[in-house]
C-alpha cells in the first residue's frame, strides 16, 4: 500500500479542487475541518483510491454544494469535501 501525505494531497487537488489557504498556508476555521481532511487521506491510502477518482467525487460535491454568501470559503470545501468521501464510500461499497 502507497503512503499518500498531505503534499500529494495538494499536489494533486490543485488544479481542480485546490485546499483553501491564505497567505500560502492551510484554512482550518474549526477543528472538525482538519479532521475531515486527515480522514479523506487516510481512507484515500486505505482503499487505493487514485487522484483521479477522488478528483471526481470532490469537483461534483463543490457542484452540488453550490454557493451560499453566508458560508465562508474553508466551511463550504470541507462540507463538500465530507459529501465526496461519503459519496466515495458509497460507490466502493463501504458503506
Amino acid at each position: 500500500m502507497s503512503t499518500v501525505d498531505l503534499a500529494q494531497v495538494d499536489a494533486g487537488l490543485a488544479a481542480a479542487a485546490p485546499l483553501p489557504r491564505a497567505n500560502g498556508e492551510l484554512v482550518f476555521e474549526e477543528p472538525g475541518q482538519a479532521r475531515a481532511l486527515g480522514l479523506g487521506v487516510a481512507v484515500m491510502e486505505r482503499l487505493g483510491v487514485d487522484w483521479a477518482e477522488w478528483r471526481g467525487h470532490l469537483a461534483r460535491a463543490i457542484a452540488e454544494h453550490g454557493y451560499d454568501p453566508d458560508e465562508s470559503a474553508a466551511e463550504a470545501y470541507y462540507a463538500a469535501w465530507l459529501d465526496a468521501l461519503e459519496s466515495l464510500l458509497q460507490t466502493r461499497g463501504v458503506t
